[in-house]
């Protein structure tokens, strides 16, 4: 790819007559209110279709446009780009081939993202395009512990009868880093530390958990089924802070340390 290759998409799109200059002025209308990429600004208004863009713009980068369904991922080479820049990017390390690393961008036109990336591999790039959801989903299950979390969830919720759970085997000093709810919270903590959140949400809902960590200001979500472990955690949580268990109604404030990858994180 000729990284040095400018491309304005606007004009690029209107000479494929994949829209109009009006919408294209409306676009960077809505482009000034939200700062978001001109190319997303126009797949969210509804103006083109993402496949169509990236199609066309690895058609003038000469590049490909590829489904990571296809991809056999080497997990070694995708954690050479650490995940916090590989979601700021846009980008994910797949593999290497003949002495380049083949990464997947997002946006292929984003010359400082490719120029970033290749310092922090230090080898030759190159570049596939790819959809925002394949980026998204293989960040997921390559970097974090999404899959272990739902798990987890799944295990807690068997053990939890019908009804209330028994708050006594929370408290129990014996195996008590084998519970189920000590070994969620966990993973929880240690997904949260290796992506950099700054904070943690766990907000119950009428059909689903949502657990939620900001990430460079914006919230991620995951969604876990098993509703009924909500009170679990929340117990569990509150005998780490030290705070009052039967209190339901009031806001409660409180703090603790907890050890994630051999280092001790203030909570």
């Amino acid at each position: 790819m000729d990284r040095k290759k400018r491309i304005r998409i606007g004009d690029l799109l209107i000479e494929h007559k994949f829209i109009s200059e009006t919408q294209l002025e409306n676009a960077l209308a809505e482009q000034k209110k939200t700062r978001r990429k001109l190319g997303k600004t126009l797949i969210d208004l509804g103006y083109i279709e993402e496949k169509q863009l990236l199609e066309l713009l690895a058609e003038q980068l000469g590049i490909t446009y590829s489904d990571l369904r296809l991809f056999e991922i080497d997990t070694d080479v995708l954690h050479r780009l650490p995940e916090i820049l590989a979601r700021r990017f846009r980008a994910i390390a797949l593999k290497e081939e003949n002495g380049n690393v083949v990464v997947g961008m997002t946006d292929p036109t984003d010359i400082y993202a490719f120029d970033e990336i290749q310092k922090i591999l230090e080898q030759p790039l190159q570049i596939i395009a790819i959809s925002e959801g394949d980026l998204l989903h293989n960040l997921d299950t390559g970097y974090r512990k999404t899959e272990e979390i739902d798990n987890l969830a799944e295990v807690l919720d068997e053990e939890m009868s019908d009804h209330d759970f028994d708050l006594q085997s929370l408290t129990q000093t014996t195996n008590t880093a084998d519970a189920p709810v000590v070994k969620l919270l966990q993973a929880i903590f240690e997904d949260a530390i290796s992506i950099q959140a700054s904070d943690i949400h766990i907000e119950p809902d009428h059909n689903v958990l949502r657990i939620r960590q900001r990430i460079d200001g914006v919230l991620q979500e995951q969604l876990v089924d098993e509703t009924r472990i909500a009170p679990a955690l929340t117990s569990r949580l509150k005998l780490m802070a030290g705070l009052n268990i039967s209190e339901k109604r009031l806001p409660q404030d409180g703090r603790f340390n907890i050890k994630v990858k051999n280092k001790n994180i203030d909570v």
